[in-house]
């Protein structure tokens, strides 16, 4: 299977300023250290991390907002250090933010779509097809002469998706999108991703903080001081509840029910990741007692 992402020795620092009480004073930061990793084409991986881990600089580091201090990463073949590259880069790999409003730049929803790839100057006729495809992608387009600042939170979201779609990129970057949102609206954009990565095979890399948005993942990293710390698939990763938790992460409710009924000493599987397999777990135990 091709790359979509590779990252060789990935390092990213920068300074920030510390105030104290006789003063301030400048430290190194090291947000990133040292990460190799690669993400195949129509993948769909999840990285984890607590806060100030590195995670969403990561995702920067994919649309090229920053550039590596040390080492490379290859986004389609393309070296994000390289200047020339730049928009390439960002029409191959389309980001979306926790905050949907400070993405949404139009007063109508098709209009907002339309403005990626009028900046990237596809022609009119193609801007109309591609608007009218992604905003049937992430349906919404029910709503494509409304008003942005009308719609609930999830909407806004996924017609921040439908913008990057709208520029048909080979990968969607998406840092903590669900951060923001109600129960309601989270299942909505979950779904969503799952689909286009599923139906239009587009490459999804997902940064959270919610286990449950990950159980369905192809893969999962967990970036820890800017470093990869583990990666595997969610069952892999989650089984491992106590080293998960020592960098500061819960797992998925039905995984934590199923250590604590293991360390009751019930004969509970540990890989357990949703409720329905808990579910499962239970009747079988049940039938055995």
């Amino acid at each position: 299977m091709s790359e979509m992402i590779r990252a060789e020795h990935l390092t990213y620092e920068y300074v920030r300023t510390v105030e104290e009480e006789k003063g301030s004073r400048s430290e190194t930061v090291l947000a990133l250290n040292d990460v190799t990793l690669t993400i195949p084409k129509g993948a769909f991986v999840a990285v984890l991390g607590h806060n100030g881990s590195g995670k969403s600089t990561f995702a920067k580091e994919i649309n090229a907002l920053l550039k590596p201090t040390k080492g490379v990463l290859w986004v389609d073949g393309m070296d994000t250090s390289d200047d020339e590259l730049l928009w390439e880069i960002r029409q191959s790999a389309g980001m979306v933010f926790q905050n949907p409003d400070n993405q949404i730049v139009a007063t109508v929803v098709e209009e907002d779509v339309a403005f990626g790839p009028e900046n990237l100057g596809v022609e009119p006729e193609e801007i109309r097809r591609r608007v009218d495809q992604a905003l049937e992608t992430v349906g919404m387009t029910a709503f494509r002469k409304d008003t942005p600042s009308k719609l609930s939170g999830g909407q806004k979201q996924r017609i921040a998706i439908a913008g990057v779609l709208a520029m048909e990129p080979e990968c969607i970057v998406l840092d903590e999108p669900t951060a923001m949102l109600d129960p309601m609206g989270r299942k909505d954009v979950i779904e969503t991703i799952h689909r286009l990565n599923k139906e239009k095979g587009i490459t999804i890399v997902l940064i959270t903080h919610y286990m449950e948005e990950t159980v369905d993942a192809d893969w999962m990293v967990i970036i820890d001081d800017g470093k990869v710390a583990m990666e595997g698939t969610p069952r892999e990763v989650f089984s491992q509840v106590e080293k998960v938790k020592g960098f500061g992460l819960d797992v998925p409710q039905a995984t934590e029910l199923a250590y604590r009924l293991r360390q009751m000493g019930l004969a509970v599987p540990k890989d357990i990741l949703t409720t329905e397999e808990m579910v499962g777990a239970l009747c079988q135990l049940q039938s055995t007692m």
